[in-house]
């Protein structure tokens, strides 16, 4: 059986619901933070002040006052309409938010022709983009490995001021070996993993 590796893909809606979670976060230390000095009622620092500070004890006079006749059909339809906006909200958020795992390496099929179909493995690839790696004189080692429609290439370089050089060239070219054996055209991503002087 052939192993693949599984890669989860960081979804687009991470980085708000990371956001929204580290405000959460900080909420609730910041209501730690009053209830722990509420508990221990320092000189200075009673509920009158932490009042203040918070507006807790007016908060909950406020919504302890609140009587069916204050509810209006206008406001009830805000609240609701408002409340099922949030719920959809964090609910598409949750969604995107959930990983994916996908086979990272597949093979290439090109359109079916009368002879046949040809059918390009990851491994074919990934030598391809090797061994363009390798054409540049600074390259000393060169790894690719073929993601969801993508290419990584992982390189080591003999010497540290034409690193970004030869990052650019390494890169170029393998875009044009791929065009050469008419692959399809992929992002390709060069990462400096080593440094042999």
């Amino acid at each position: 059986m052939i192993r693949q590796r599984i890669n989860l893909r960081r979804r687009t809606g991470a980085f708000l619901v990371r956001s929204l979670t580290i405000a959460l976060a900080l909420a609730l230390i910041y209501g730690g933070v009053l209830t722990v000095l509420l508990a221990l009622k320092l000189r200075g620092l009673g509920p009158v002040q932490i009042n203040r500070i918070s507006g807790y004890r007016t908060a909950d006079h406020w919504l302890a006052g609140l009587h069916r006749g204050d509810f209006t059909t206008a406001h009830a339809l805000i609240a609701g309409f408002g409340g099922l906006l949030v719920f959809l909200f964090f609910s598409v958020l949750t969604v995107r938010a959930l990983p994916r795992p996908y086979l990272a390496r597949t093979e290439i099929g090109f359109p079916v022709q009368d002879r046949g179909a040809t059918v390009v493995r990851p491994r074919a690839i990934e030598r391809i983009a090797e061994v363009a790696a390798q054409g540049n004189q600074h390259v000393v080692g060169a790894t690719g490995r073929l993601g969801d429609g993508e290419l990584n290439v992982d390189i080591g370089i003999d010497t540290a001021p034409a690193a970004a050089e030869t990052l650019s060239d390494v890169r170029a070219r393998v875009r044009d070996q791929l065009g050469r054996h008419d692959l399809p055209p992929m992002p390709v991503h060069v990462t400096l993993t080593g440094y042999e002087p």
